[in-house]
């Protein structure tokens, strides 16, 4: 490892408590990083990216692109090196005891590529194992070998017929154990070269296909997806909240017709939904009151067939941008919100177990 100002200088990378005290430092999400170091071999990934993830997909994910096959040892290898680290931003005064102190980090898996010369514990444990079925094998082949010839030796003697007999049912015994050892050994050899492969509930159903996010329209209520060589408009309202630019998603087709789309990487940014009066229209305008007294002129959206004077409405914004503008009826109006107080109580819980901020 190179010192804790050299990685400060690099990347902002800390995998040591001695080089940095983190104690007084928050969370800053604009940290979030994949980093690699080619020279060395060393990686890290922001843990909220690979969070509910296996250490075997997540060891996978860097094996690949760097040109390692996906056999047992190989993550075995990547896995020993695993430790938990920062990326962190530094003051310029270090603390009393001569460490760096972190003003904001966020926390990453930092791990090394296989090295040749470098074997750490699990992987020189399943080394050792190998080596303990080798060695018994050769035990008992070696007293295969010796039993036979003891069993050759008393046939011929016609007073040692009854000692061949015993050797005959030890070395029947013997071939049962060695036959066992030969399956265990055998089985062991396999996964060290190879992978298991996945099973079945892993693998993407048919018609699912990665896409991303290449435009995001929140005035004409809709987004731009690129799946392959298409490009799709989808509405906006469909996906339940605003994504951001080359975000990541899966679009699901049915008979060469784009079904639904799901954005996951980063999340969308929920929508705000409120219930307001229509205190005035004008033409395509509305005056609309809030709850809160607060109020707005808006334009009226495709859905305002039913938007009069005096009556109550479901206005969906995304960023301080009106979405959807409907009619809510006064059967409607308990439901309705009800259902935005369910919303809000469950993105304020969101916020606290995340550590976030309502903004």
């Amino acid at each position: 490892m190179t010192d804790a100002r050299e990685k400060q200088k690099l990347a902002g990378l800390f995998v040591d408590a001695k080089d940095v005290d983190v104690r007084n430092a928050s969370i800053d999400p604009s940290l979030s990083k994949v980093w690699s170091d080619d020279a060395t071999g060393e990686l890290a990934v922001s843990l909220e990216r690979v969070l509910f993830d296996g250490l075997l997909d997540i060891s996978a994910r860097f094996l690949e692109p760097h040109g390692f096959s996906l056999n047992l040892e190989n993550l075995l290898a990547i896995i020993d090196s695993m430790r938990l680290g920062v990326f962190a931003t530094t003051s310029s005064k270090p603390a009393s005891d001569g460490r760096l102190v972190a003003k904001k980090l966020m926390p990453i898996l930092f791990m090394h590529l296989p090295r040749k010369n470098k074997i750490g514990p699990l992987l020189q444990r399943f080394y050792d194992e190998i080596g303990r079925y080798e060695t018994e094998l050769g035990r008992l082949q070696d007293m295969e070998s010796k039993s036979k010839k003891a069993m050759e030796s008393a046939i011929r003697d016609e007073s040692g017929r009854k000692t061949a007999e015993l050797l005959r049912h030890e070395n029947q015994s013997l071939r049962e154990e060695l036959a066992k050892m030969g399956k265990r050994l055998a089985m062991a050899e396999g996964a060290l070269r190879s992978v298991p492969s996945s099973s079945a509930d892993n693998q993407i159903p048919v018609g699912v296909k990665s896409c991303v996010v290449r435009a995001v329209r929140p005035s004409e209520g809709n987004v731009l997806i690129k799946s392959g060589d298409n490009q799709y408009s989808v509405p906006l309202k469909s996906l339940g909240g605003l994504p951001t630019i080359n975000a990541r998603a899966l679009a699901f087709h049915e008979g060469g017709v784009l079904r639904s789309v799901w954005v996951f990487d980063p999340k969308p940014e929920p929508f705000t939904m409120l219930l307001a009066d229509v205190v005035a229209i004008d033409g395509r305008r509305a005056k609309l009151r809030f709850t809160d007294r607060r109020e707005q002129i808006v334009t009226l959206t495709g859905n305002d067939h039913r938007i009069i004077v005096g009556g109550s409405v479901s206005a969906t914004f995304a960023k301080g941008q009106l979405i959807d503008l409907v009619a809510v009826t006064e059967g409607e109006l308990s439901n309705v919100a009800d259902s935005m107080y369910d919303k809000q109580t469950k993105r304020q819980l969101e916020i606290m177990f995340e550590g976030g901020s309502d903004d």
